[in-house]
């Protein structure tokens, strides 16, 4: 009984390491880079245990997407219950943190991630989720005075998200610092729907951290 779960417990911290192994490898290197042989070597363990708790890359490369949703949501959740946050702050945070990751990302991890049909699959799903959430938020933001109430916001939602994957691959972050595309996004893009009061909170925002 005891070697039982002694090996199970070895399997769940050994899980653990080969995502957490597999997940730098895949920000660093590209997912294309990295294969099953260079993380069971990177981890010095055979390939057959690596495929006995993975059976294949792609499988190992959705967990990790899935670890990655789970600490930004985390991450989101321990923002917003720090202290009392406006829409605008909401906003703000999410393109500035956003513009860090993708800026962490090697070049051509969008277009590689776009082969594996079961990690496409579910991003579609939670971006499907979210639509009801997006939506509430934007309205949120109407309600509290800070955005207009004459725009898509379907559409604001799914020109944002190109436009910040269009950071990337475009490789304009090899060009550009993140913190001046962030700073030229806000200029362009999101004070196009804010009220005067919502401009009023990006202009102290930009005067405070120029």
């Amino acid at each position: 009984m005891k070697k039982t779960g002694a090996k199970t417990e070895y399997r769940k911290e050994l899980k653990g390491r080969i995502l957490e192994v597999a997940t730098t490898e895949f920000r660093q290197r590209g997912i294309r880079a990295v294969t099953m042989d260079v993380i069971a070597k990177t981890l010095t363990i055979s390939k057959r245990t690596l495929y006995e708790i993975y059976p294949n890359k792609e499988e190992l490369l959705l967990e990790c997407v899935k670890c990655n949703t789970a600490r930004e949501e985390a991450e989101v959740t321990a923002f917003l219950q720090a202290a009392p946050r406006t829409t605008m702050d909401i906003l703000l945070n999410f393109y500035r943190t956003r513009m860090k990751e993708l800026s962490e990302l090697p070049p051509t991890f969008l277009t590689e991630i776009d082969r594996y049909p079961l990690v496409m699959d579910y991003l579609k799903k939670k971006r499907e989720n979210s639509q009801q959430k997006i939506k509430n938020f934007f309205q949120r933001g109407v309600e509290e005075g800070y955005f207009r109430s004459d725009v898509d916001y379907t559409l604001i939602a799914r020109l944002g998200e190109n436009m910040m994957h269009n950071v990337l691959l475009k490789h304009l972050y090899t060009e550009y610092e993140p913190p001046y595309i962030f700073r030229n996004i806000i200029f362009l893009f999101i004070r196009g729907f804010c009220t005067r009061e919502g401009l009023d909170i990006i202009d102290k925002t930009l005067n405070e951290n120029p």
